[in-house]
């Protein structure tokens, strides 16, 4: 199973390199406690990563050398939430090892070209549970760019054969419309990957140099066309991520290829 973790979920986004460490241990509890062991983590920057990789225009590839500073520092902020996650999974007694992609993923034009998966497997093979995370990353045309956790899950996932995909969001899944902006909006419990364009759904209001919700779903639907279900649930609400991991009912939305939406 792959799993993200949001970064709107495990920081508080609006305030530049503030992590939200309650939450960071409740999920980290959630995850042991579902008994899931054959299980890759992947989180978000949230307001570590985006608000640097947007001062320094790291997705737009380099342009003038003062962006290698921006790349250090925008790295060097995400191995900071990286550890935080990992020695909350660690005090839950899970094999967490953080394993940065910025090691691990080249890209061209900002899709993943080329992957050394050798470590991550190892990882896997000896029971531990690979951390990675959103970011920099060499590319072969632009230089640098940012690597979106969301690619990555996809990436992983199909790379992988997960059985599923389960991401933690800060809002209780897909809707018609912004739920942030619309109190109407309305839950879609069951969606196609055909159907995703016609859906306008509730995302980040704060700096997201990765795309937003609009992103996520284009990165999910291929995960679901490939026959592996995407199931987005609220990471804020405690227990969801609990029983989505077990794969009990919760509130959220299933990504799935043949769903009627």
């Amino acid at each position: 199973m792959v799993l993200k973790l949001g970064g709107s979920v495990i920081t508080v986004k609006e305030e530049p390199l503030r992590p939200d460490g309650a939450a960071i241990r409740r999920l980290a509890r959630e995850i042991a406690s579902s008994g899931i062991r054959e299980l890759v983590v992947v989180h978000g920057g949230g307001s570590f990563g985006h608000p640097l990789a947007e001062r320094y225009a790291i997705h737009e590839g380099f342009r003038e050398p003062n962006q290698l500073r921006g790349l250090a520092e925008t790295h060097l902020a995400m191995e900071e939430l990286n550890k935080l996650v990992v020695r909350a999974l660690l005090a839950e007694g899970l094999p967490a090892v953080p394993l940065p992609p910025f090691s691990c993923f080249i890209t061209k034009r900002g899709t993943i070209s080329r992957a050394f998966l050798a470590p991550l497997k190892a990882i896997l093979a000896l029971k531990g549970i690979p951390v990675l995370y959103g970011d920099v990353v060499m590319d072969e045309e632009l230089g640098f760019t940012i690597l979106s956790g969301d690619h990555i899950v996809a990436y992983l996932a199909l790379a992988l054969g997960a059985s599923r995909v389960v991401l933690a969001l800060d809002v209780d899944g897909v809707f018609n419309r912004d739920p942030r902006r619309y109190p109407d909006a309305m839950l879609i419990e069951a969606l196609r990957p055909e159907d995703i364009s016609a859906v306008e759904a509730g995302g980040a209001l704060a700096i997201d140099v990765t795309g937003g919700m609009a992103r996520k779903l284009q990165e999910m639907a291929r995960v679901a066309l490939a026959g592996v279900p995407v199931f987005f649930t609220s990471g804020r609400r405690p227990g969801n991520l609990l029983k989505a991991l077990r794969g009990e009912k919760v509130r959220g939305t299933l990504l799935k290829a043949g769903q009627r939406a």
